[in-house]
C-alpha cells in the first residue's frame, strides 16, 4: 500500500511495516497529490475540509500525528467516507511537564512556596488529568473543571465553576469551540478579574480560549502576577504585545518531547495497521539520558531551565518580535520544527547530589545516577 507522510513525523519509518511504500511531503503546502495513496499522515499544519480535499480519490484513511484534531473537519470525512484518527493523549506528559516547569519557575521567582499555589485545571481529558496527577505528586492543592467530562462520564465529578475563583493559578486544557453548550472561544475573559487577582494563567490548550488582550489588560493593571502563551489566537501570527509582557512565549511546543513524538507515530501507525489489517513493527523507547547539571548551579529555576527549554524556546522567540507578518509566520514554523527535542523528565538522569539538594526532582520522575 502506498502512504503519503508529513516529512515531520517523528521517526515515521521506524514505525512503518514492510509492505507500506512511503511518500513524504513538506507541510507548508497542502499535499494535492494526497488522494492517489490510500493512507495521509498529517500534524496539525496539514489543515483538512472541503476545499482543501473536496473529494477522497483513493484515500481511505487520514491520521494526525497530534492529540488535537481541530484543523480537521471530521463530519467532511465522514461524508466522504474516509476514517479519520488523532494521537489521542500523545503529548499530555510532555504538556503537564510545561506547564509544572513555568508554575515552579514562577513560584522560584516570587518567593512563593509551591504548597501555597493552588491550580484551577480547565478541562481534564487526557493532558489536564496528566496536570492533576503531576500537581498531585508535588503535593500542590488543585481542582478539576470540566462539566461536559462530567456529562460524558458519572464517575467523574467537576468542580463549580465559582470554585476557580480560589484559585491562584490557572491552567487551560481544553478544546477551541464555539458551540451553544459550554464554549471556549475567549472562555478566560475580562468577568474573570471582577474583584479577583489571579497569580498565573497558562494556556497551552489552543489560541483563542483565552483573550489575550484581557491577559495583557488584567496584568497591566495588576490583577494578574503572570501568564504564559505556548498558543495563540491567530497562530502562526501572533500579537506582539502578548509575548512582550508574558513569563514565557512559545511557538506551541509545550507538547514536544522525544518522547510525546514516537508515542504520536506509534499510535497513528497502528491505527493505520489495524484498519488496513497489517501488522504494525515493534519499536524499543530509548533509554534515560544522562545531563549534567553545571556546578555553579543555586536554584530549582536554573535546574529547571537545564532540563526543560522552555526559556531557550522563550528567548528565540522574542527574537522575531515585530517581524513583519510574513516573516514571522515563516520563523514561528521554523522555530517550532527546527528546535531540538528534548526527553521528558522519566527520561533523564542527573546527578544524586541535586536530587538531595531539590527533593521535588524525584517527584517530577526525575532519576539519578
Amino acid at each position: 500500500m502506498k502512504i503519503l507522510a508529513n516529512q515531520h513525523l517523528y521517526k515515521i519509518n521506524e514505525f512503518l511495516p514492510e509492505e507500506v511504500i512511503p511518500d513524504f511531503f513538506d507541510p507548508v503546502r497542502f499535499p494535492e497529490q494526497a488522494v492517489d495513496y490510500d493512507a495521509l499522515l498529517i500534524n496539525t499544519t496539514t489543515k483538512i475540509d472541503n476545499s482543501t480535499l473536496p473529494d477522497a480519490g483513493n484515500l481511505k484513511f487520514i491520521a494526525t500525528g497530534s492529540a488535537g484534531d481541530d484543523h480537521v473537519d471530521k463530519d467532511h470525512l465522514e461524508k466522504l467516507g474516509v476514517k479519520f484518527v488523532n494521537a489521542a493523549g500523545c503529548n499530555a506528559k510532555a504538556v503537564a511537564e510545561y506547564v509544572i516547569t513555568a508554575l515552579l519557575i514562577y513560584a522560584t521567582k516570587n518567593q512563593i512556596l509551591k504548597e501555597n499555589l493552588s491550580v484551577g485545571i480547565i478541562g481534564c481529558g487526557n493532558t489536564g488529568s496528566a496536570v492533576a496527577k503531576l500537581l498531585g505528586a508535588l503535593s500542590i492543592p488543585k481542582i478539576e473543571y470540566d462539566p461536559p467530562r462530567e456529562i460524558r462520564q458519572k464517575e467523574f465529578r467537576s468542580a463549580h465553576f465559582q470554585e476557580l475563583f480560589d484559585c491562584d493559578v490557572l491552567t487551560f486544557h481544553t478544546p477551541l469551540t464555539k458551540e451553544k453548550n459550554y464554549p471556549t472561544y475567549h472562555l478566560l475573559n475580562d468577568s474573570w478579574f471582577q474583584g479577583k487577582k489571579f497569580e498565573l494563567v497558562i494556556n497551552s490548550a489552543r489560541g483563542g480560549v483565552v483573550n489575550e488582550q484581557s491577559l495583557i489588560r488584567n496584568f497591566n493593571e495588576g490583577n494578574l502576577g503572570g501568564y504564559v502563551l505556548d498558543v495563540w489566537e491567530n497562530e502562526p501570527l501572533f500579537s506582539d504585545d502578548a509575548a512582550k509582557n508574558s513569563l514565557f512565549a512559545t511557538p506551541h511546543i509545550a507538547g514536544y518531547s522525544i518522547q510525546s513524538k514516537l508515542k504520536a507515530s506509534q499510535i497513528i501507525v497502528s491505527e493505520m495497521c489495524d484498519f488496513f489489517r497489517m501488522k504494525p513493527v515493534h519499536f524499543a523507547e530509548p533509554e534515560a539520558v544522562m545531563i549534567e547539571i553545571p556546578e555553579e548551579t543555586h536554584s530549582l529555576s536554573e535546574i529547571l531551565k537545564a532540563l526543560h527549554p522552555i526559556a531557550e524556546y522563550d528567548g528565540e522567540f522574542r527574537k522575531i518580535l515585530d517581524f513583519a507578518a510574513e516573516k514571522k509566520n515563516e520563523q514561528f514554523y521554523k522555530l517550532r520544527t527546527g528546535f531540538p527535542l528534548r526527553n521528558e523528565f522519566s527520561s533523564i538522569k542527573i546527578m544524586e547530589k541535586w536530587i538531595e539538594k531539590f527533593p521535588l526532582l524525584s517527584s517530577l520522575g526525575i532519576q539519578s545516577f
